[in-house]
């Protein structure tokens, strides 16, 4: 093949500028997920295998005491990168409405799930954590994960278990926001009026499954206990936190 019949692709613009980039609305996900991960800041090599939160040591106590409860629910939880940077402010913008990051956001999830496939190979279910919906919500908007979860089974190369429609979970009424909390008290109390929000439609679906939770930022864990704890009442195995982003612990 001669060189003028080379088609030369055009460069990634760099997670943060990917409104302008030649991949945005196509991928592939190999591309994006190696755009984002020059990009990303990954947690941690010393953390608790818990949560995720970064520790001193690797034989450091984890201050989370989520972690060391045995009352805890959920088997442990990982986290694609951490919450800084670009991968923070396009957070935020998610947040303000500008639902188009979740085609980026599935991708970098899709690329993850590719390059660590312990994550799955023994897992029945990929669900979002369950948010409350009003009548009038635009769910791109409102339902942050859920809108992520369907974009990546849409895109998925593999047939990984993806469920969003009918959900596994649903969240009946709305809920304090646990990033509003400070201190253990508050966040058990919200994650208590989290757990009872919940509703497992249909407990024959969830029955002896190891089950996955994706939300776009995992902190404490409470949110996620409260998940866990209604999903194996209904008689699910285990359940595990998948999240875009890690903030960092706030003591």
């Amino acid at each position: 093949m001669s060189q003028s019949n080379v088609v030369e692709m055009p460069e990634p613009a760099g997670f943060g500028n990917c409104h302008r980039c030649a991949y945005s609305l196509t991928g592939p996900i190999a591309q994006c997920y190696k755009c984002a991960s020059e990009t990303l800041r990954p947690p941690s090599e010393t953390r608790c295998r818990v949560c995720d939160q970064t520790l001193a040591t690797s034989s450091s106590r984890c201050a989370n005491a989520l972690c060391n409860s045995p009352e805890r629910n959920f088997e442990w939880a990982t986290a694609i990168a951490m919450k800084t940077g670009e991968l923070e402010q396009s957070i935020l913008k998610v947040k303000a409405g500008k639902w188009a990051w979740g085609y980026i956001f599935s991708r970098v999830v899709l690329g993850y799930l590719y390059h660590n496939p312990w994550l799955t190979d023994q897992t029945d279910a990929i669900i979002p954590m369950p948010a409350f919906l009003l009548p009038t919500d635009d769910y791109r908007a409102a339902d942050h994960a859920g809108w992520v979860i369907r974009q990546a089974a849409e895109q998925d190369e593999t047939g990984l278990n993806f469920i969003y429609d009918p959900p596994l979970l649903v969240k009946t009424r709305a809920t304090p926001k646990m990033r509003h909390t400070s201190g253990v008290a508050q966040r058990r109390a919200v994650s208590q009026q989290i757990y009872e929000a919940l509703e497992v439609p249909d407990p024959s679906r969830v029955q002896d499954l190891q089950i996955v939770v994706y939300d776009d930022v995992f902190t404490g864990g409470h949110t996620l206990d409260a998940v866990a704890r209604k999903l194996k009442e209904a008689g699910a195995a285990g359940v595990y936190g998948l999240a875009l982003s890690r903030a960092q612990w706030r003591t």
